[in-house]
């Protein structure tokens, strides 16, 4: 009896559960083990790989009570959660864009309908701070920033996307920019808005979507940040049978941003739909052609992602499309966000696909053209685009 209560002691003093809860140690939050909790039940109830996710649970029990403060909790989930090696799978708090982006993209009815706004400039950055994307319309490219810029300061203090720009709405904010290695920082004056990610993805693929000209050839290009939502590829199908429809050739730009895409959206490009010809009584003629039949040219990276890969990958295989650029992020899992009781957001490996019998996780869509496009201090130049368009005048 004596040596099994002085394991029970033992086991109490180490903090090990002995009827459910652990001892925390001095100055660690209770809450902070609940909300590792709420997220190893979810992981526990949800995650696509039953067996992989058992074996996580029991190594990661309790893992939040050993978190001194929330920024300790929220380094440890992230680690935690990479073990699970699954793409579509992380933890996001108000700081971090992609919170946002999911709020937009998702919705959760136990939020106000203007949730997902946020502080923007207009613009996507890497993680250390370099614009990936300039939106058009936004005010980042109306301030003159471009694809390349190393944002140092915003107001004085060191550059983070979201909390550099809070409660800055409406009001001009100067940011330090380094244009090039080693050179001075640019003071780039920018006024911040308040906005809706998906109205800002949108907007930015209206109004990006234009015509080229190359070799003397008229070009269309569609930049399209993200397809989650029927209202992309309509914008998309507006353009092809507007502004664009006299160009000779196509670069649809599938590079970072978010996936999302319809399986239908692949009949965007489908040649075996019909186009119909109406005649009316006066004999007129009146073409309505929802398929786009011209060459078709997608730009791809890292940071191309789920549906979109899905998409790359069938008019590739259907000889439908040259993908030019570097391998897809092969993150193609069905995500699902869970909102926690903080209101941060656990996103999560629901579900596994095959396309046309293949599986795309881990592996990615390489390019037929593969060409690299360095980002750090790019000065705007853009290769991977330059490459479509030198090979869509070919047309």
């Amino acid at each position: 009896m004596r040596t099994a209560a002085n394991r029970i002691a033992r086991l109490i003093f180490l903090g090990v559960v002995v009827a459910g809860t652990p001892v925390l140690p001095d100055g660690h939050d209770p809450k902070l083990d609940a909300l590792g909790q709420e997220i190893v039940k979810i992981v526990r109830d949800n995650f696509y790989d039953l067996h992989r996710g058992e074996t996580w649970v029991a190594a990661h029990d309790h893992y939040g009570a050993s978190a001194g403060n929330h920024d300790q909790f929220i380094r440890k989930t992230r680690d935690a959660l990479a073990e699970l090696k699954a793409s579509h799978t992380d933890y996001y708090t108000p700081a971090d864009p992609r919170y946002f982006g999911l709020l937009s993209i998702f919705r959760f009815k136990e939020l106000p309908a203007r949730a997902a706004e946020v502080e923007s400039i207009g613009a996507d950055f890497s993680e250390d701070g370099f614009v990936r994307i300039v939106f058009s319309g936004g005010p980042a490219e109306r301030a003159g920033l471009r694809r390349g810029d190393r944002i140092l300061a915003a107001v004085g203090h060191p550059f983070q996307p979201v909390l550099s720009l809070q409660g800055l709405a409406g009001r001009p904010a100067v940011l330090s920019v380094e244009r090039a290695v080693g050179s001075s920082p640019l003071e780039i004056r920018v006024t911040p808005r308040k906005v809706d990610p998906g109205k800002e993805w949108l907007e930015a693929q209206e109004k990006g979507s234009r015509l080229m000209e190359r070799g003397g050839k008229p070009i269309g290009y569609v930049p399209l940040f993200c397809c989650a939502g029927e209202q992309y590829m309509e914008a998309l199908q507006d353009a092809l049978g507007g502004k664009l429809r006299e160009a000779r050739a196509l670069v649809l730009d599938f590079r970072d941003g978010w996936g999302g895409c319809n399986p239908e959206f692949v009949n965007v490009f489908n040649d075996a739909v019909p186009a119909l010809t109406t005649i009316g009584r006066d004999g007129k003629e009146q073409r309505y052609d929802p398929s786009w039949r011209k060459p078709l040219f997608i730009l791809i990276n890292e940071g191309t992602r789920s549906g979109k890969e899905v998409v790359s990958y069938a008019l590739q295989k259907r000889n439908r499309a040259t993908l030019v650029g570097t391998r897809t992020a092969g993150a193609v899992l069905a995500g699902k966000p869970f909102l926690l009781s903080d209101r941060s957001l656990l996103y999560l490996a629901v579900g596994d696909f095959r396309v046309d019998g293949k599986r795309l996780e881990g592996v990615g869509v390489s390019p037929d053209v593969e060409i690299a496009g360095p980002l750090p201090y790019a000065g705007g130049a853009d290769p991977q685009l330059d490459k479509a368009l030198d090979l869509a005048t070919r047309y």
